[in-house]
């Protein structure tokens, strides 16, 4: 993910400025993203576990919010990392597993919207085949496996990152050779298969999937007249162009940085901004976008939102009245006792 940074600790002028931009800009809206995603992607993932019965959509979108919540949560590292880069100052374990869940959070997130997609098809087109099939041993089965294929597919981080000693500075690096001798030619050639892997399995054949799912089923409510709303369409266009923009500038900078000098730092800094945007947006506001389209959700969620603030009110107004009746009974058995006395 992003922490996969340049390696190189010999920074001139142009690039140190770059860098100082980049982290004056990303640093503030790592911390809004941690502090805003944690609130409702954990409010989301009460309410779907907790607030609303057990069914498809809840299982999909439950696992979908989980992989949201690893990244939200590697953000302060995340932070760090900006703070003191091109210096690693975490150690090689924490060099290893924070790239890694990076990596592992957006194949999942990837994958379960994929399937999501795929179980919107399903019930439109072969809906009583669907129901009849799917049960929750088969729904456990494919939540398995989907969190084994992004475990794959982020696994790579947990074999070639390492830490280095570079003038005096910590450098997380990946260590393609794997003795740790440079070799840029299979350096590069490491780097663009992985590229290539990525964008594939990461973003060609989910957008590809996703795209010719909701399209299908969008031509299908036309034809049919299946609803005079226009809530399906502004769903669908929501859905692709929302995968696209989230994940597209990310993929876009890690293939420019596979060969060193090809472009400008400013040029490369100025796109991971970009992505980092971009990739916090899908973290905090994507399950915004998907959850709230669900009427049963929004009514669940504002209910729960009214009994936890009800709930709150009730606990500081019952505590309020403890504390203003202690001084009053205090004072009443005072008079008691003197009562007793006369």
């Amino acid at each position: 993910m992003l922490a996969n940074l340049s390696n190189n600790s010999n920074i001139d002028a142009e690039t140190f400025r770059a860098i100082t931009a980049t982290k004056i800009i990303c640093l503030p809206f790592l911390l809004i993203t941690f502090l805003f995603g944690l609130v409702i992607n954990t409010l989301y993932l009460w309410i779907l576990c907790c607030r609303i019965r057990r069914n498809l959509n809840t299982v999909w979108f439950s696992h979908l919010i989980l992989c949201n919540l690893i990244f939200i949560l590697v953000i302060p590292f995340l932070g760090v990392m900006f703070l003191y880069h091109p210096q690693w100052v975490l150690g090689e374990f924490m060099c290893k597993l924070v790239n890694f869940l990076l990596s592992f959070g957006m194949y999942g997130f990837v994958f379960f919207l994929t399937i999501i997609s795929l179980d919107r098809y399903w019930l439109v087109f072969h809906p009583h085949f669907y129901r009849n099939r799917m049960n929750t041993r088969q729904l456990s089965l494919i939540c398995l496996i989907i969190w084994g294929l992004a475990f794959f597919c982020a696994s790579p981080y947990l074999i070639f990152r390492k830490v280095r000693q570079e003038r005096n500075i910590s450098i997380c690096y990946n260590d393609y050779t794997m003795n740790g001798k440079q070799d840029e030619d299979l350096e590069a050639k490491v780097k663009w298969a992985i590229l290539y892997f990525r964008l594939l399995g990461g973003f060609f054949i989910p957008l590809g999937i996703i795209t010719i799912c909701y399209l299908k089923i969008g031509f299908k409510i036309k034809k049919e007249k299946l609803t005079k709303s226009r809530k399906p369409y502004k769903i669908i266009f929501m859905a692709i162009t929302s995968f696209f923009i989230c994940w597209a500038p990310y993929h876009i900078w890690y293939g420019m940085t596979i060969e060193k000098g090809l472009f400008q730092e400013k040029t490369l800094q100025a796109l991971k901004v970009f992505a980092t945007i971009t990739t916090c947006f899908n973290a905090c506001l994507t399950p915004i976008l998907y959850l709230f389209i669900v009427e049963k959700f929004k009514t669940v969620f504002k209910k729960s939102i009214v009994s936890i603030v009800q709930t709150a009110l009730n606990d500081a107004f019952l505590r309020s009245t403890d504390n203003r009746s202690e001084p009053q009974s205090a004072s009443a058995r005072k008079e008691e006792s003197q009562e007793n006395k006369i």
